[in-house]
């Protein structure tokens, strides 16, 4: 088994992945991407990246075999919201994945999973909570993990992200007129450019078989991170609705920041307005 990590295959790259694979790349590692279209793969080529396609579903999995060849597998691959396809479809493609990673050279595998593994409880909740979420792909989440962490050829480390912000995932004047969620329940979100720092401290202090929580220090209502990007973004905020009693959960990330010794770019969603 190989112990130092050289070579790196991403699948897949899309809004995360894609700029993972070039801040990888240019960290000195020789990385690979997947993409599900020839115009994705040309994509991740105009950026000077080795680009392969790659189909993944629950009975069949594609891809040349030149994407197989790394030492560390990242997995990107949230469960896709489709009426034919329940969560359990995930699950079943990931049982796939794991039984050919298997057959591989790959020997360690970074799975991307979400805080939405956890249920709201009302409080904090760490890498300890078992309490499971209502939601079905919050529930397939937890068994995927499992999936690839009992793997004994290979090992996992799983990345739980929060609600991921930052760039073209910011706060638009529609998205402030939709009013999808209440605004008085606590945020836990994570800024891309954290995203890929986190991956990138995993990967260089070669901690594995790991759980993670990964999002920011700081819980601002929705209503207060709505606020600053509307004063920000000069958009019009829409009035603040009466407080409701909704369940919410804040997620810690101090295991992480203990062990990887990471620090946020920013530890303050709110600091993405005000460029603290």
């Amino acid at each position: 088994m190989r112990n130092k990590i050289e070579r790196i295959s991403i699948l897949s790259c899309g809004w995360l992945g894609k700029p993972l694979a070039v801040h990888l790349q240019q960290a000195g590692y020789q990385v690979k991407g997947a993409r599900t279209s020839a115009t994705g793969v040309a994509e991740l080529k105009d950026l000077g990246l080795d680009g392969y396609v790659v189909r993944l579903d629950e009975e069949v999995l594609e891809g040349a075999d030149a994407f197989w060849e790394a030492d560390l597998l990242i997995v990107n691959i949230p469960p896709r919201s489709r009426r034919e396809r329940g969560p359990e479809a995930h699950v079943g493609e990931m049982k796939l994945l794991r039984s050919f990673i298997e057959t591989t050279a790959i020997s360690k595998v970074l799975f991307i999973s979400s805080t939405s593994v956890y249920a709201d409880i009302n409080g904090l909740v760490t890498e300890e909570n078992e309490e499971l979420p209502e939601t079905p792909n919050g529930e397939s989440l937890r068994t995927v993990e499992k999936i690839l962490m009992e793997s004994e050829v290979f090992v996992t480390t799983v990345l739980r992200f929060g609600g991921l912000i930052g760039y073209d995932r910011l706060p638009t004047q529609q998205s402030l007129d939709t009013g999808r969620r209440s605004n008085d329940v606590p945020m836990n979100v994570i800024h891309r450019d954290d995203c890929i720092g986190v991956i990138a401290q995993v990967i260089a202090k070669d901690v594995w078989g790991e759980i993670f929580n990964a999002c920011a220090s700081v819980h601002p209502l929705r209503y207060n991170y709505l606020k600053a990007a509307a004063k920000a973004f000069n958009l019009q905020l829409p009035k603040k609705l009466q407080p409701e009693e909704l369940p919410y959960k804040i997620v810690s990330s101090a295991k992480l920041k203990r062990m990887l010794h990471y620090n946020f770019i920013y530890d303050d969603p709110l600091s993405v307005f005000n460029g603290s």
